[in-house]
């Protein structure tokens, strides 16, 4: 299977004080570590805009970026015209998955239907032939390629059991709804719809969900403090179940929670004050 792994990232020119330097990224899970104000929502932003070839936003930073992936270079300056840019990035697979949700003051008027997590896992169930595959353009491959049928349910049965697993102190079970077709949670009996589901049971749905589609393929996965609204063990857990459901995604993170890297994961961690040099 083809890798798609980054190897080094350097962003110059950053707020024209400082060229930053990260070399020698692991393959599995990269930890960036820093102070508030120190860069990292900023850094994440231009390797999002890097890899969604976004160059609109990446020259209101001013940068030039290079991106070792796999055995080449992908660079970038404020002259690289969008078809040059997409066109070394071809062949990459990337995700990113943000953290976001309605404050609370705002769900009043807003609905109690509505959130920005709820519309997101929404989409990542239910919207079919879209940009990005759903749950439910996966399950429709069993019945379009029959050949497929066996690995497909038994994936999604491993999906389930993953599910269940994290959410067996709530007693809550993931299941199909098999009146209505839709994705639901039972506790004791009361069916449980994903609106009604926690802040951090829906930003750890979109997780699992996301990686979940990546069908076990190569992807870089990036993820700006994913502890939100997650619970303590939830992050202990994190990079494992990511690792589980697909081995071959390389997770690339930033936090300000020591229990997301508690768990035998210390020794991922980079500093972003390590990577900094100032321009002289």
């Amino acid at each position: 299977m083809e890798a798609n792994l980054i190897h080094c990232i350097e962003i110059r020119n950053l707020w024209r004080k400082y060229d930053l330097i990260w070399k020698d990224l692991n393959a599995d899970v990269n930890i960036l570590i820093g102070i508030n104000g120190s860069g990292k929502t900023t850094f994440f932003n231009i390797l999002d805009a890097i890899f969604t070839a976004d160059v609109k936003r990446l020259k209101l930073y001013g940068v030039s970026v290079t991106v070792e992936v796999n055995d080449f270079i992908v660079n970038y300056n404020p002259k690289t015209p969008v078809s040059e840019l997409k066109n070394a990035l071809s062949g990459i697979r990337y995700q990113k998955i943000s953290t976001f949700d309605v404050p609370m003051k705002d769900r009043p008027k807003a609905g109690k239907e509505y959130s920005q997590l709820y519309n997101e896992l929404h989409d990542i169930v239910y919207n079919i032939g879209g940009d990005r595959p759903s749950f439910s353009d996966y399950r429709l491959k069993a019945t379009n390629f029959p050949d497929q049928a066996a690995k497909i349910n038994e994936r999604i049965h491993a999906f389930y059991d993953t599910v269940n697993r994290l959410f067996a102190k709530t007693e809550k079970t993931i299941e199909i709804d098999p009146h209505t077709n839709h994705l639901i949670f039972i506790d004791q009996g009361e069916v449980i719809p994903l609106y009604k589901l926690s802040s951090g049971e829906k930003q750890l749905l979109i997780i699992l969900l996301r990686v979940f589609l990546m069908e076990e393929q190569p992807y870089i996965l990036l993820m700006d403090e994913p502890e939100i609204s997650l619970h303590i063990e939830w992050q202990y857990r994190l990079f494992e179940e990511i690792r589980n459901l697909n081995p071959n995604c390389q997770i690339i993170t930033s936090t300000h929670s020591p229990s997301l890297f508690g768990d035998g994961w210390g020794d991922k961690l980079f500093y972003i004050e390590d990577m900094v040099r100032v321009i002289s």
